[in-house]
């Protein structure tokens, strides 16, 4: 991470947002584009954090092959960040379970860590509250089926 813009400066100081763990924060506003949840994680990631696809992968329990594959498909939908310096941000360990998908873990996060209603989660991921309630749903389902296996 030798970037010279900055970028380890703001990677660095996300991790200490945990008491210095190596935690690392992504910023609701990523969600907030065309691109699919994890498109928009991995431009964030490497654009922004100025992180490895091998990086990015194991920080997300991906292949670093699937990581290229999103980061390259968002590039070709939009090539650019949009509204990232949002206020709220989640942990990037919330994604390291792959039976959720990107929008299931945000919401689960969201409803269950931080008691956020259906409508707010919606606006900060600039989705329909319906989407919302389906995916948290979905994503409690999933744990609950988890469970019993």
């Amino acid at each position: 991470m030798e970037n010279a813009d900055g970028k380890d400066r703001e990677f660095f100081e996300n991790k200490k947002q945990l008491g210095g763990s190596s935690e690392v924060f992504i910023p609701l506003g990523v969600f907030r584009n065309e691109s699919s949840g994890l498109e928009a994680i991995s431009m964030y990631m490497k654009n922004v954090l100025g992180l490895r696809y091998c990086d990015i992968a194991n920080l997300l329990n991906r292949d670093d092959r699937t990581i290229w594959g999103a980061f390259n498909s968002a590039v070709e939908k939009d090539g650019m960040q949009k509204e990232i310096a949002d206020g709220f941000k989640v942990p990037v360990s919330i994604f390291h379970d792959r039976s959720l998908s990107v929008l299931e873990a945000v919401a689960e996060y969201l409803k269950e860590q931080h008691s956020m209603k259906y409508c707010r989660i919606a606006e900060l991921l600039n989705r329909d509250q319906r989407t919302v309630w389906t995916v948290y749903t979905r994503a409690k389902k999933k744990r609950k089926n988890a469970q019993f296996n």
